[in-house]
């Protein structure tokens, strides 16, 4: 029944060996690796390559009609047994293919479901909202067992639940969880918090240390310059005020204070006396004489610190307390 035979092998006549024989002798004999081209023999040349092109092409004729003589045999032959045999047998596979199929998917879907359900239950034991089973990416297959899909899934869990203990220890928190709640990669999103937290915090100080550049050149523009002892920026003795009251504060506070310091310092601009006038000398009271002293008028001047390392004799650094002590500085030692 399913017996195909080939009754006889097709059977070509020829004298290649022959005709191949006199072909290279006669192409021997023309030389035409020694053939010169030039105007005057370009012509002959084009002809000998047309007659040979001929020769060929005469030979090439043959060959395709013996071709196609022993070709059509088997061409009628093989659409016969499309049709009969190999359309019938591929039709009747894809048909059972399908049928397997069908079952195979609702074996593995019921068992998607199972372990869907179990990955589930999991997360709702330990808490765990943010994460779905198609996270996994697991593919389900028939021949790996149910059990060894969920012991998967309860390693997943404890990796998930790893990586939350390890991020509640962190520093920014609740950054990192909304980085990892996307990769669930734990050491990625520390890792990717810490670098951005570190390029703020770089262009945070790039921007205080402008605004503080700027500042300082508007205390210039009025007039005060800066004494690096006292951490202040001073037009005069009445006219200072301290670095850190100023260099952190808002923008607008900082203006008004800008303003407010370049009036001070616009009035006390005023126009003296172009006369000179002789200066008396103080009388110098007689023994007995009382020497009545001015009232002081004391004025609540803004506190300022300023810190020193001194280096002297005994002697000095003796007399520098003195003198601490004696105008009511506030003064402590560094250890």
């Amino acid at each position: 029944m399913n017996e195909i035979e080939l009754v006889q092998k097709p059977i070509i006549a020829h004298k290649l060996k022959e005709i191949g024989a006199d072909v290279a002798k006669r192409l021997e004999d023309l030389n035409i690796n020694n053939l010169v081209a030039t105007i005057d023999t370009v012509k002959s040349l084009k002809d000998l390559r047309a007659e040979l092109n001929k020769e060929l092409k005469a030979f090439e004729d043959q060959r395709q009609f013996i071709k196609k003589g022993v070709n059509n045999p088997y061409n009628e032959f093989e659409a016969i047994y499309k049709v009969e045999i190999s359309d019938r047998y591929n039709l009747a596979e894809a048909t059972l293919k399908d049928k397997i199929s069908s079952v195979e998917i609702k074996i593995k879907d019921e068992k998607k479901e199972s372990i869907k359900g179990y990955f589930v239950e999991l997360c709702l034991s330990e808490n765990i909202d943010f994460i779905c089973f198609d996270q996994m990416n697991m593919d389900i297959n028939l021949s790996t067992t149910e059990k060894t899909y969920k012991e998967k899934c309860n390693e997943f869990i404890l990796k998930i639940k790893d990586d939350l203990g390890l991020i509640k220890s962190m520093e920014f928190e609740a950054e990192i969880m909304a980085d990892y709640k996307v990769s669930l990669n734990a050491s990625k999103s520390i890792q990717d918090v810490k670098d951005r937290k570190e390029r703020e915090r770089q262009e945070n100080e790039r921007i205080k240390l402008v605004e503080q550049n700027r500042r300082v050149a508007e205390f210039k523009r009025i007039g005060m310059i800066a004494d690096k002892e006292t951490k202040s920026l001073i037009y005069n003795d009445e006219i200072y005020v301290s670095w850190d009251s100023v260099k952190d504060i808002e923008k607008v506070a900082f203006a008004n204070k800008i303003i407010e310091l370049e009036e001070k310092i616009k009035a006390t601009k005023v126009v003296e006396p172009t006369t000179e006038i002789k200066k008396e000398e103080p009388k110098q009271p007689t023994k007995k004489e009382e020497v009545i002293a001015a009232p002081v008028v004391e004025t609540k001047l803004e506190l300022l610190k300023a810190t020193f390392e001194v280096t002297g004799t005994m002697p000095q650094l003796k007399a520098l307390s003195e003198y601490l002590k004696s105008n009511n500085l506030t003064y402590k030692n560094i250890d």
